[in-house]
């Protein structure tokens, strides 16, 4: 069977949210560099960290991974994870299509609209988002 395509109006929105990793940008470079420097940290082995860390926060992998531990270790070790994988940026790719779809949103007259990803951000005004789409050279938000 041939692959169809359809084009749906939804009516007006106010604000679009775009998911980000995985959609605009991939960034599983930093994530896996991040979670096998945690792994080394803890005495876990880094290929069985990754295979559970994609798709869930950070804290919450950490309590699969080490469910003895206090929550807020989780945390505290979330935040300093957040800010590892801001600070990384080499190997950040645009998703196939996003830089085109990032920059016909940035010729929209109106918005708002702004990538997010699963994991919290861990500074107001320079997050994951800002520099994962700045290292892929789309726009962080508007």
């Amino acid at each position: 069977m041939a692959p169809t395509s359809t084009s749906q109006t939804i009516g007006a929105v106010k604000a679009l949210l775009l998911d980000m990793d995985g959609t605009l940008v991939n960034s599983d470079a930093v994530v896996e560099r991040c979670w096998r420097r945690w792994a080394a940290e803890h005495g876990l082995d880094g290929d069985s960290v990754i295979r559970v860390v994609h798709g869930r926060q950070g804290q919450a992998t950490m309590a699969v991974l080490l469910p003895d531990r206090p929550h807020e270790e989780n945390l505290a070790d979330n935040a300093r994870m957040l800010a590892w994988e801001t600070s990384d940026v080499a190997g950040v790719v645009p998703v196939a299509g996003a830089p085109a779809f990032m920059a016909a949103l940035a010729r929209l007259p109106h918005g708002p609209w702004s990538p997010r990803p699963t994991a919290a951000c861990p500074r107001p005004g320079w997050t994951p988002p800002r520099c994962r789409c700045r290292a892929c050279g789309s726009p962080p938000s508007r």
